[in-house]
């Protein structure tokens, strides 16, 4: 007879921890969840996904976003994204009919696109209400990368690729302009771009440095609110710090 716990090994060959954020965090045991037993598709969200080798014993942490899809009726759903280089990469599919796809490439990049493919039919996500004009007449699924477990209080990050990349929420701005010590103070060099869910972004390439920086949102100055490091500019006003390391 098969011991209870190692039975339930043998079932659960792929778990993750329920909607952990991204930030280090112990590892609650109690939280695992299978995806295989998923019963309802929810919006993309960012997660740590365990995977259990049952041969081996072996497990590895991976960190990405779950996109998930529910039809009972649908005999193959694939996606086909950014993140795939737009080739149809099947989903799996639950015990419940939710479709599902762990997202683990490209996740420094400032947005993906995405689509299902549900039976040879093309559709956007519907639990994800980002979506842009993918211009022959229908619509594509839009994922926010980095933006899920800091919510609205963004500042700068650093990419894989060494660029840093300007945040800002203000979803009701008209023009956000970011001007420092890199761009001598001038508002037209370095406009942010807004995307659908209210956040503002732009990518720069910076020489390691000590930089002043400050915003310019509808012509009012603003300092990076959720940048820590901050300094006096010329005229005695606070202004943002940013520091490239050599």
């Amino acid at each position: 007879m098969i011991a209870p716990h190692r039975k339930l090994i043998t079932l659960l060959p792929l778990l993750m921890t329920a909607f952990m954020p991204m930030e280090p965090q112990p590892i609650n045991t109690d939280s695992y969840y299978n995806l295989r037993f998923l019963k309802n598709a929810q919006p993309p969200r960012e997660m740590k996904l365990i995977r259990l080798d049952n041969a081996t014993r072996q497990t590895r942490v991976e960190q990405g976003i779950l996109v998930s899809y529910k039809n009972r009726d649908a005999r193959s759903v694939s996606v086909s994204g950014d993140f795939t280089l737009w080739k149809n990469t099947p989903m799996s599919r639950g015990e419940y009919g939710v479709w599902y796809y762990f997202i683990t490439d490209m996740l420094d990049s400032p947005s993906l696109r995405y689509k299902y493919i549900v039976d040879g039919i093309w559709t956007r996500d519907p639990k994800n209400f980002n979506s842009d004009d993918d211009g022959s007449g229908s619509y594509v699924s839009l994922i926010y990368p980095g933006s899920f477990s800091e919510g609205t209080h963004l500042t700068y990050r650093v990419l894989k690729n060494a660029a840093i990349e300007f945040r800002i929420y203000r979803p009701h701005a008209r023009l956000i302009s970011l001007v420092g010590d890199f761009n001598n103070w001038n508002p037209e060099n370095d406009l942010l771009e807004k995307g659908r869910d209210g956040v503002w972004r732009l990518r720069k390439r910076l020489y390691p440095g000590t930089y002043r920086y400050k915003y310019i949102i509808d012509g009012t100055w603003s300092v990076d609110l959720y940048n820590r490091d901050s300094a006096s500019d010329a005229t005695g006003d606070v202004c943002s710090i940013i520091r490239i390391p050599r």
